[in-house]
């Protein structure tokens, strides 16, 4: 049963990854009459493409990898080892280093040549990098580099090193002229050996077994995690506006002894991983939004397109999805006077087609035939919130 349940999940998962761009004609379609969506004044502010100034800074790393004394030898010769404990499970002619998490004796007669060098893992920054890479892609926010923030730091006299608490943040996010400080840490590496071998699915005959079997051993070996943290800050308020911790996981594979580079390589990308469950949240905070300039519908009727004023220039991407949305004015019922902006989300599927440019797309609207009829010249258009990490990425893929 575990078996079967394993293969359907792989299933799904993979047909999920297989994605294709919907390749669209728009002069196939025949161009709608003008029906211009009516945007209440209170509405309006709505429409305004504001991107957000936004600096990603001071990522501390909390976990024991940071310096290293890196020793690489050279080792010639026999040994005999026996490890309690079992982390590693088998041992590599030649190979020395430390067995993380067993206790091992070892008997070995060889000449070896030495090489000492200090290694820094430069963890905060490669998550800063990553965090920074990711709202950039979103193309929601105007991202200030490392070095636009260094040159501040240096102006006011801010040590980086000491950029630890929130207020210190905001003061330097108020002399940079940006909005939001989004910052946080890498809070802990788990590294554990996984061993399935003795778990009898190979043994077991039946195609659910044997896949099942495969699956998990190919996830045998060092299994690495990383936990990092991120917060979003509001430098007007100094608000914490947004918190979350996601976590990654790289597999490394089975070389008994993984050096420092390995290790630390697969701890960097563990956290890339993990930065992919926070973009559901962060592209709602920098979401792309742009309006439709001009609609069309298939000859059966059965099928809208519409042009959207953004496009790759933008962030935009093929395959993305985009929320369509009408407005009404209400007014508050004591007291008239006070008028507000209701934003209504429309029953449709946009999605963004092969027909991409640089300020501009065109989109494929899905819905019954009633829904899609509602969509209007005018009307505000912005991306999806994206999707988190794949399932095979949570398994270490």
């Amino acid at each position: 049963m575990f078996g079967r349940c394993l293969i359907l999940a792989m299933v799904f998962a993979l047909a999920a990854c297989v994605t294709s761009t919907v390749k669209l004609d728009p002069l196939s379609f025949v161009a709608d009459p003008p029906d211009k969506e009516k945007i209440p004044r209170v509405c309006k502010s709505a429409y305004e493409r504001v991107f957000p100034k936004v600096a990603v800074v001071n990522f501390t790393n909390n976990t024991t990898f940071d310096f290293a004394n890196m020793v690489q030898a050279s080792i010639q010769g026999q040994r005999q080892r026996t490890a309690v404990g079992g982390a590693a499970v088998a041992a590599a002619p030649g190979a020395a280093g430390i067995v993380w998490g067993s206790r091992e004796h070892t008997r070995f007669q060889a000449d070896s040549q030495r090489i000492e060098r200090q290694v820094n893992a430069k963890l905060s920054e490669s998550v800063e990098d990553g965090v920074t890479n990711e709202i950039v892609n979103m193309g929601g926010a105007k991202v200030f580099t490392r070095t636009e923030m260094q040159k501040v730091i240096n102006e006011h006299k801010f040590q980086r090193s000491g950029l630890v608490d929130d207020t210190q943040l905001v003061r330097l996010g108020k002399f940079a002229g940006v909005k939001y400080i989004v910052t946080g840490s890498v809070n802990n590496v788990n590294l554990a050996w996984k061993d399935y071998g003795s778990s009898g699915f190979k043994q077991q005959s039946g195609l659910g077994y044997v896949i099942a079997g495969g699956l998990l051993s190919t996830q045998e070996g060092w299994n690495i995690s990383t936990e990092v943290a991120i917060r979003i800050l509001d430098v007007e308020t100094g608000e914490i506006l947004f918190s979350k911790v996601v976590s990654g996981r790289e597999i490394i594979g089975k070389t008994p002894y993984p050096n420092y580079d390995a290790l630390i390589g697969g701890i960097k990308k563990a956290a890339a991983k993990g930065l992919e469950d926070a973009r559901p949240q962060l592209s709602k905070w920098f979401t792309l939004k742009g309006y439709i300039f001009q609609t069309r519908t298939s000859p059966d009727g059965k099928e809208r397109s519409a042009l959207i004023n953004i496009g790759e220039k933008q962030g935009l991407k093929e395959g993305d999805r985009l929320v369509a949305y009408t407005f009404q004015e209400i007014a508050d019922p004591f007291d008239e006077s006070k008028k507000e902006c209701d934003i209504v989300k429309l029953p449709t599927e946009i999605e963004v087609t092969n027909q991409l440019q640089a300020e501009k797309a065109w989109v494929i609207v899905r819905g019954d035939a009633g829904s899609i009829k509602r969509i209007k010249v005018g009307q505000l258009v912005e991306r999806a919130p994206l999707e988190g990490q794949s399932f095979m990425k949570k398994l270490g893929y």
